[in-house]
């Protein structure tokens, strides 16, 4: 089997990929697809881009997948998802390469694959792109995922351990951020926070003179030596059980000789599962001979993170093995550090939430209920140190109330720039809408707060359709009422004022194409809530 081209067309072909009827009447171009329904007022758009020349997996590099994440960067302002189709045997050094590539990631991104192509008549090709297409269509998970056999994997965390089976992917030491059955469970207290605000950032300057060390029983200390000669910077070295090892003195002596002139070792175990400790003399050995921990790391999140490390600019060697030994993207599960906690003693609603703490295990039931709304009362009100303290106790971090209120709606919608700034900081979904479609960035254009709205906006907070239909609709009432001053220009919430003639109207309009990135394929997708893709440009024309 070799990579093929004309995946558009055998889709087109395949109803459940494509819904021809509708794309007719909504005077799609040729170039873009449309899945049925998932909903009655929810479809996924796509396109499909072919690389060129298509990539074989086997044969892929980091240079290959840098290419990628250019793609996607390209595309990123325009679009909300993407989903790469990328062959299974290297996919997961791909999702883990990715994951360090993408820096403050905002968006879903996807890759997916199969052990039987597509157009085999027992495949899992089909169920594999339908759901990635459907995941990344409707949710906003902000990180590099792996969807395989119905299960969404954080994709740095991700071996494959089947060459034939359709699950041919686990992620031993971190469960899966969601499950497609008959519904579809997001465990979103396992989703990555957005760790920062700024914009995509695509590291192309990654080292690639990496490599893997196993070690195994009676290994000689000189194919150590020569393993770590130049030009080789960096080596996951593979060891026993909890991160153990040989302790023979001349091969701790080339360990140590090694880390002395600059060559960074990571020490992973090549257990399935676990990590790597100092419960044992061998791997306190191993420490004291310079190398970094690797924790609970696949071998392949372990080679992508060194090789991303090793190629920032500016750090000396100590912070660089700093930098190792952190949490970066979600790929290790590091230490438990001990955090001191507020006292909460600085308001009345504090002080209530300290006493309130104090009966929580009598009253479990009760305090989950209580939670989400005393959090958007805080963020309302502006009180930080008692909001830090909710949202740290909430098991879902988006923390939605009974009117799936999240506490960025309630600080938008009162200005608390303080309050907003923290849950960005914390990674909250920028764009969630509560059970009235309304999002935070609404809100805040609502109440004229222009503070809230360029925090909003710089976090990737985006107007949905018929959030930019009524938000027009305000402003020409507003500007009739002579009170049109008082609204933040269009530019400042990143949309474009125009006038339609045949209506005598203003109106907001918001770039809604779709274009498409990946390996041998991928798929740039229309998510965003419940929002479908508007028909052609025409005038008198409405979004079906």
């Amino acid at each position: 089997l070799v990579p093929g081209r004309g995946l558009a067309a055998v889709l087109r072909m395949l109803p459940m990929f494509h819904d021809e009827e509708h794309a007719r009447a909504c005077g799609l171009p040729e170039d873009t697809l449309v899945l049925p329904p998932a909903s009655p007022d929810q479809r996924v758009f796509y396109t499909v881009l072919e690389c060129q020349p298509l990539f074989d997996s086997s044969d892929m590099t980091i240079t290959e997948w840098v290419q990628i994440a250019q793609i996607i960067e390209s595309h990123y302002a325009r679009y909300d998802g993407f989903v790469v189709i990328h062959g299974t045997d290297t996919m997961a050094f791909a999702a883990s390469v990715l994951s360090f590539v993408l820096e403050n990631l905002q968006k879903t991104v996807i890759l997916t694959g199969a052990q039987v192509p597509i157009h085999a008549l027992w495949n899992d090709g089909r169920e594999n792109l339908l759901g990635a297409l459907l995941l990344a269509g409707q949710y906003v998970i902000p990180e590099v995922c792996l969807f395989f056999q119905n299960q969404l994997f954080r994709g740095n965390r991700v071996t494959k351990v089947d060459a034939r089976r359709f699950a041919a992917f686990c992620s031993p030491n971190l469960p899966p951020l969601a499950a497609v059955g008959a519904d579809v469970t997001i465990n979103r207290e396992l989703v990555c926070r957005v760790r920062g605000q700024g914009r995509l950032v695509v590291h192309s300057s990654m080292e690639q003179n990496v490599g893997l060390l196993r070690l195994y029983p009676g290994i000689p200390a000189s194919l150590v030596r020569a393993f770590l000669q130049p030009p080789m910077k960096g080596v996951v070295m593979e060891t026993f059980g909890s991160g153990n090892g040989p302790t023979k003195p001349d091969l701790l002596q080339e360990l140590r000789a090694a880390a002395e002139r600059g060559l960074v070792i990571i020490n992973c175990t090549h257990c399935l599962q676990g990590a790597v400790t100092s419960d044992y003399g061998a791997g306190v050995a191993l420490s004291g001979a310079g190398t970094v921990p690797g924790f609970d790391m696949t071998s392949e999140a372990a080679l992508a993170k060194l090789s991303y490390v090793l190629g920032l600019p500016g750090l000396s060697l100590d912070g660089r093995k700093e930098l190792l030994a952190r949490d970066l993207r979600g790929e290790m599960t590091p230490p438990a550090a001990d955090e001191p906690r507020p006292s909460l003693q600085g308001s009345v609603l504090g002080r209530g939430i300290a006493q309130l703490l104090s009966l929580r295990q009598e009253a479990d039931e009760m305090w989950d209920a209580l939670v989400p709304s005393l959090a958007c009362a805080a963020a309302y009100t502006g009180d930080l140190e008692a909001l830090q303290v909710l949202v740290e106790l909430g098991s879902d971090q988006s923390l939605e109330d009974f009117s799936g209120q999240t506490p960025l709606h309630a600080a938008a919608r009162a200005g608390q720039a303080g309050a907003v700034t923290m849950l960005l900081q914390r990674g909250v979904d920028v764009n969630a809408r509560d059970k009235g479609g309304l999002s935070p960035l609404l809100l805040a254009v609502g109440g004229r707060h222009r503070g809230v709205i360029g925090l909003l906006r710089a976090a990737g907070a985006c107007l949905s359709a018929q959030e930019l239909q009524d938000s027009g609709t305000e402003l020409c009432r507003q500007r009739q009422l002579g009170t049109w001053k008082w609204w933040p220009s269009c530019r400042t919430f990143g949309v474009g004022l125009v006038t339609r003639p045949w209506a005598q109207k203003c109106c907001l309009l918001s770039n809604l194409k779709l274009s498409c990135c990946g390996v041998s394929c991928s798929f740039l997708l229309r998510p965003a809530g419940g929002m479908a893709l508007p028909g052609p440009p025409t005038p008198t024309r409405r979004r079906p």
